[in-house]
């Protein structure tokens, strides 16, 4: 306000004076940052000089208002999330394959039927199937097809095709070669 009230002063054909003496008091800086006043760290104020100032004319101040003290508000208590509860997991089930045949066996549909009943949540198929040296991918489409086979399987019981995670795994080592091993999740 003061500056905008110095720029109109050439205007009005008044002189600007040259330079203006400005005290900082340090204690009140420290006190206005929150920080108890030392004395060793504050010094006084600098004398002013005697130099011939004009004064300009100011507006009464207005009084000062004394800072209320406020207390901070109560530190909110943490929520502690709860994890999710964990799906209860059905027994797996292990079928054995014929070898080189991707047909299910005769024992799938009895074996499935505790999946078909329990199961609300995913079901994970993980076939496998021997391999061939001379064509690795022999082994991930035969492992493939008996996935798939279990799927169809399982969503002819009831369990929606969207539930079901077919995985081929193709030759792996120290497992069955002839070997989909089917697990199922309950819905919590």
């Amino acid at each position: 306000m003061a500056i905008g009230f110095l720029c109109l002063l050439p205007a009005l054909g008044a002189a600007v004076p040259a330079r203006a003496q400005v005290l900082i008091n340090p204690a009140a800086l420290v006190q206005l940052a929150g920080v108890a006043p030392q004395a060793a760290t504050v010094s006084p104020p600098r004398p002013a000089t005697h130099r011939a100032i004009r004064r300009i004319a100011r507006r009464p101040t207005p009084p000062v208002v004394a800072a209320v003290a406020r207390s901070a508000p109560p530190a909110p208590t943490p929520v502690v999330a709860r994890p999710p509860p964990k799906p209860a997991v059905i027994a797996p089930v292990a079928l054995r394959f014929a070898a080189g045949s991707a047909a299910l066996p005769g024992n799938a549909a009895a074996a499935l039927r505790q999946i078909c009943t329990q199961s609300g949540g995913f079901v994970a198929v993980d076939a496998t199937a021997p391999g061939d040296p001379s064509d690795p991918s022999v082994a991930m489409r035969l492992s493939l097809a008996r996935a798939l086979a279990v799927r169809d399987a399982l969503t002819a019981c009831g369990i929606p095709g969207t539930r079901i995670l077919p995985r081929a795994l193709g030759d792996l080592p120290g497992r069955d070669d002839n070997a989909a091993l089917v697990t199922g999740a309950v819905k919590p």
